[in-house]
């Protein structure tokens, strides 16, 4: 706040006051009337009741005074109350490695995979091991007739009544339808 201002200009009289009370009398006069010159006027009278206010005057012109001194520390204030809660902050540097845990305890077996694709062709395994023999077979069903023999001048052997050559009509070292075949 500036200094007050300069004091105004003195105000428009006031409105003259109200008769005072009326004087005493005076002695008794004299009975001649004469009349001097006028007296010098007399004192003012008392002062009549205070006036209305006057206009307001002109602002004053402030000139701004200098900074204070420092004032003394206050007493410490109450506590304010809680805020909002703050911006989510970025994520922390990860900590070091904790120390090796125990070991768990086995799990459950799992459930069975899928069946998985056809291996490729493996290679040829080496031949078995000859087996043992069979046993011998049912006889089968007799064959159809054969055909008929070669006359009998292209027989290497006459023929008996059996179809067999005779006995004793062998050429030796060889079989009698090889001879034929010739």
């Amino acid at each position: 706040m500036g200094f007050p201002g300069p004091k105004g200009t003195k105000g428009d009289m006031g409105p003259s006051g109200s008769p005072g009370p009326k004087g005493e009398p005076g002695d008794g006069g004299r009975l001649e009337s004469i009349y001097g010159p006028p007296g010098p006027p007399g004192p003012a009278g008392p002062a009549g009741p205070q006036g209305p206010s006057g206009p307001k005057g002109e602002p004053g012109i402030g000139i701004r005074g200098e900074k204070g001194a420092t004032g003394q520390k206050g007493d410490k204030g109450d506590r304010g109350h809680l805020g909002l809660p703050g911006l989510v902050g970025p994520a922390g540097v990860p900590g070091p490695a904790g120390p090796k845990g125990e070991t768990g305890e086995k799990g459950d077996p799992g459930i069975p995979g899928p069946t998985g694709p056809q291996g490729i062709p493996g290679l040829v395994g080496p031949q078995g091991l000859k087996g043992n023999q069979g046993f011998r077979g049912i006889k089968g069903e007799k064959g159809e007739p054969g055909l008929p023999g070669l006359d009998g001048l292209d027989a290497p052997c006459p023929v008996g009544d059996d179809g067999l050559p005779v006995p004793g009509c062998w050429n030796k070292g060889q079989h009698p339808f090889q001879l034929a075949k010739k």
